[in-house]
């Protein structure tokens, strides 16, 4: 009879977690993956290199999931950022700090790796990994639940849906779980692309494709109201905006809202004065040299240069005070508005899902179905890029292990 303690629906970080950690105290636990293989979305985990956390103590990584992260407190201080360290370490895959972006890999940077340990750990455990399985429905029935796949009929006391969102939709996550969820009477957020690029209106850095600007100032608005102001790496693409810093404040991007990115990491007034007081001292030099001691680079000057139509040659003696204030205004807080956000397909995660106040946060336990457990991408919760989102699932599958009950067998 196939008859488990545990069933776990989905296998991502977050379902691999809460399989490993419930058979560790001794439940009989089956994971279901539909794609032929489970783990695909690790696979793909910065572009191969498996990127699983960050620098950080649990509180400071609250801040990173927006006004939903408060509801990770609990998993975040049940299963730390040390602790899932400390796993990895434990299990002969050491993760290695990147200093200069605070994220943490393996110390191979193979996601293959992150996967193989993994399934060892499962296999170890003896948790039974069925893949290439689809789930027609699941039910309650009084104490149990039935799940109907397109092959076999499973029944389990305890259940964990961790099928994902709809980010990267080749890895699997096609939006599965939100059906499975809504039957089982729960309401979705409307899903919606995450750390994705952004696009703006009349882009014109098309031949700007490679250029980057580190830690720059990034601003999203709307009804003329900051939206939220973060820092990080700009990168110019042949269509877009893109980079850490962009990403992450494409989570927070609604319709009609512009994009404001300050290149010389200066304020408007102050960055004017600059320029006043270099055309007092020099004013035989010219504009474009005076905008490269921003270490600015020259292609992105010139493309600036031309937008406000300045002749690169032209001193700043000779710069009318409009074209000034237009070309201050450029680098410093032009806003421009935002066309669209990147597909599921660009997608890195998926903001929205199960609502959270339908979820006890202190066990990932469904409040509308008993011994239901919803954990990872599935629910409403995304983070900023970095390892945030693999913790964030790694955390919740381990307390939803930690949190099911099952009953005792003579």
């Amino acid at each position: 009879m196939n008859r488990f303690d545990l069933i776990v629906v989905g296998g991502g970080p977050s379902g691999i977690f809460a399989a490993i950690t419930a058979a560790q105290r001794g439940f009989k636990v089956a994971l279901l993956e539909k794609n032929k293989r489970i783990g695909n979305k690790i696979l793909v985990a910065g572009s191969g290199k498996c990127n699983l956390t960050h620098t950080g103590k649990p509180k400071e990584f609250l801040d990173k999931y927006g006004a939903n992260g408060k509801f990770l407190k609990e998993a975040l201080n049940k299963y730390s950022p040390d602790a899932l360290k400390i796993f990895f370490k434990d299990n002969g895959l050491p993760l290695t700090l990147v200093e200069e972006s605070g994220k943490y890999f393996p110390h191979t940077f193979s996601s293959l790796d992150v996967l193989n340990l993994l399934k060892k750990q499962m296999l170890n455990l003896k948790v039974e990994i069925i893949e290439n399985i689809k789930i027609q429905k699941i039910e309650k029935n009084l104490e149990e639940f039935c799940i109907q796949t397109d092959s076999e009929t499973y029944f389990c006391e305890n259940l964990v849906l961790s099928t994902g969102g709809k980010s990267y939709p080749g890895t699997g996550t096609t939006g599965d779980g939100y059906i499975i969820a809504k039957e089982l009477g729960h309401k979705i957020v409307p899903p919606r692309p995450a750390l994705t690029p952004l696009y703006v209106k009349n882009y014109v850095f098309q031949d700007l494709s490679g250029i980057s600007f580190q830690d720059v100032e990034i601003v999203i608005w709307k009804d003329n109201k900051k939206i939220v102001e973060k820092r990080g790496p700009v990168l110019l693409t042949h269509t877009n905006f893109s980079g850490p810093g962009i990403l992450d404040n494409s989570r927070y991007v609604e319709n009609e809202s512009y994009l404001e990115i300050n290149y010389v990491n200066k304020e408007y007034e102050s960055l004017n004065r600059e320029l006043i007081d270099e055309t007092n001292i020099d004013g035989k030099k010219n504009v474009k040299k005076f905008l490269l001691k921003y270490s600015l680079p020259e292609r992105f000057v010139k493309i600036v240069l031309k937008e406000i139509e300045i002749d690169e040659a032209l001193k700043l003696a000779e710069l009318s005070k409009e074209k000034r204030e237009s070309l201050v205004r450029y680098l410093t807080s032009y806003k421009m508005e935002i066309t669209k956000v990147g597909s599921f397909e660009m997608a890195m995660v998926t903001k929205g899902g199960i609502a959270l106040d339908e979820i006890n946060s202190k066990t990932m336990e469904s409040k509308k179905v008993k011994n239901l457990y919803l954990v990872g991408e599935i629910v409403d919760i995304d983070g900023d890029t970095g390892g945030y989102n693999i913790q964030a699932a790694c955390s919740m599958g381990v307390l939803a292990g930690k949190s099911m009950k099952r009953k005792e067998r003579d």
